[in-house]
């Protein structure tokens, strides 16, 4: 095979493999989000107070309050992801519509330097998420 054809190729492989990649990165990130969601579900409802009356750390409510928003947020999460799945260019816009009304939902729910954590994660959602969006709109 000449090298200009060889070279062709493996620089169309790359870059598919490379467009490709970021939609594999949101599908885990999106992925990992509704683990979360069910699993902090799993936590509040099997321990839901601290034992000898001490106050939670990480909760600033009650936790049927923290439930209800993971439960909601997780179905949510759910919906983007099988749009996303699909490559339905509504998919990205809604994974960063509600990321962004998550965290300000959750902002009061939760005590302490912990948010942070869950900030940057929205942010990594969001960037994942446009680049994903873009990429389907040039394909239209």
């Amino acid at each position: 095979m000449p090298q200009g054809i060889s070279s062709f190729y493996s620089t169309n492989l790359i870059n598919f493999t490379m467009r490709d990649l970021q939609h594999k990165i949101l599908l885990i990130l999106v992925a990992i989000t509704i683990i979360a969601e069910v699993a902090s579900i799993i936590l509040w409802v099997v321990n839901p107070t601290i034992p000898l009356g001490k106050a939670r750390i990480t909760l600033a409510v009650d936790f049927r309050i923290a439930v209800a928003n993971a439960v909601v947020f997780a179905a949510l999460n759910l919906m983007a992801f099988l749009w996303i799945v699909r490559r339905n260019k509504i998919g990205p816009l809604f994974l960063i519509a509600i990321s962004i009304i998550n965290r300000v939902i959750s902002h009061p729910i939760f005590i302490g330097g912990a948010h942070i954590v869950f900030i940057t994660w929205t942010v990594l959602l969001v960037i994942f998420a446009y680049l994903d969006y873009r990429k389907i709109s040039k394909q239209e």
